[in-house]
């Protein structure tokens, strides 16, 4: 009767949580944190996956090795408490994320999917963005604190001049396919007749917006990005036509553009030289931007430190009784008991101790 009466459980608060079966009130307010209600959808959302995870990938190694059935609530007892507990710390850090991510000035709608989605499903959709987002956010703060010595930025160009000098094109594509000789002859045509509009006084970024088929024509041709001698943008991993960085790197002087069509897989290329940085002076910008980072790694345990310092100063208000979960008690706790002390209602109270209070639907404890 208990291994069916769990599947029961777990089907049921699936079947709610996925199928959107839940009332308006969420399941109710179980207790909040720091003043902010949460609701039992959400606990029952996470702890209906925690177990759905574990059964689906450890209940064979659970029965086999540790003689644990998870279907079985008296067998089970020690892990649904475990999922029980993880699923209240979850709701409990959900509630510090959309808190954390306010003082950021960073929030999460979607009218559609809340809608659509069930209410548990939506929560988690708007906490994993709101989390993302938070994270971008850390890093840059923690970007804008790195200092990178002076003598760094130095040696780092040092080590390799080449890696950081660039030059800034414009250019004017005719694409076209080069393993077709007749498209390919047609492309060199209309690319020479560009060359000698431009031989006769032409405007270079006109004719790109006229005849370029590179999405820079838009721009009059011109790459934001400066491209380095190996053919990839300075700083940066992207890498440019082995043809073209050759042309732009044949221009002798800014201004000057290329007197014969460049071919590249792409098409023909009339590019003109637009800026040259070179030397430690000009690109110790750039080269400060590349030592300055900060990995996701950093960030994600920054936030994690961030939340866990929010959390040891939350006032959370439990205000359910656990099925599963028991909690561990020490001497000290029996004392208290024995001495008629009560729940602390401050900040830093993470009791997790029910109580006989209920909360109303304004927050209000009774």
């Amino acid at each position: 009767m208990k291994k069916l009466l769990l599947t029961l459980v777990i089907i049921l608060i699936g079947s709610c949580l996925f199928a959107g079966c839940g009332s308006d009130n969420h399941g109710g307010v179980i207790g909040t944190v720091n003043g902010e209600k949460v609701y039992r959808d959400e606990m029952d959302y996470f702890f209906a996956y925690y177990y759905q995870f574990y059964y689906d990938n450890y209940y064979s190694i659970y029965k086999q090795y540790m003689g644990v059935d998870m279907l079985d609530e008296e067998s089970a007892a020690t892990l649904l408490g475990d999922y029980e507990n993880s699923a209240w710390r979850a709701v409990v850090y959900a509630a510090l994320i959309k808190q954390t991510a306010a003082e950021y000035g960073i929030t999460y709608e979607d009218n559609y999917l809340k809608d659509l989605l069930p209410w548990g499903n939506y929560q988690t959709i708007k906490i994993s963005s709101l989390n993302s987002q938070l994270l971008e956010a850390v890093k840059g703060e923690m970007l804008s604190q790195l200092v990178v010595p002076g003598s760094d930025i130095e040696a780092a160009y040092q080590a390799d001049p080449a890696k950081w000098d660039g030059r800034q094109t414009s250019h004017i594509l005719i694409q076209c396919d080069v393993t077709d000789p007749e498209a390919l002859a047609a492309a060199k045509a209309e690319a020479e007749e560009v060359l000698a509009k431009l031989n006769a006084g032409g405007d270079f970024a006109e004719l790109a917006q006229e005849y370029s088929d590179d999405g820079s024509a838009e721009q009059g041709g011109k790459i934001d990005a400066y491209i380095n001698s190996y053919g990839n943008e300075v700083g940066t991993e992207n890498g440019y036509y082995e043809e073209y960085v050759a042309g732009a790197y044949a221009l002798a002087k800014v201004g000057d553009y290329s007197q014969e069509p460049v071919l590249s897989s792409a098409g023909y290329h009339i590019i003109k030289l637009d800026d040259v940085r070179a030397g430690f002076d000009q690109t110790k910008d750039i080269v400060a931007a590349s030592l300055k980072t900060i990995s996701d790694d950093a960030a994600a345990a920054k936030l994690n430190e961030m939340l866990d310092a929010a959390y040891a100063k939350a006032n959370i208000q439990q205000k359910f009784s656990f099925r599963y979960y028991v909690e561990e008690t020490t001497e000290d706790d029996t004392a208290a008991d024995d001495t008629g002390a009560g729940e602390q209602d401050s900040d830093g109270d993470h009791s997790g101790a029910a109580d006989d209070s209920t909360v109303n639907d304004d927050g209000s404890a009774e």
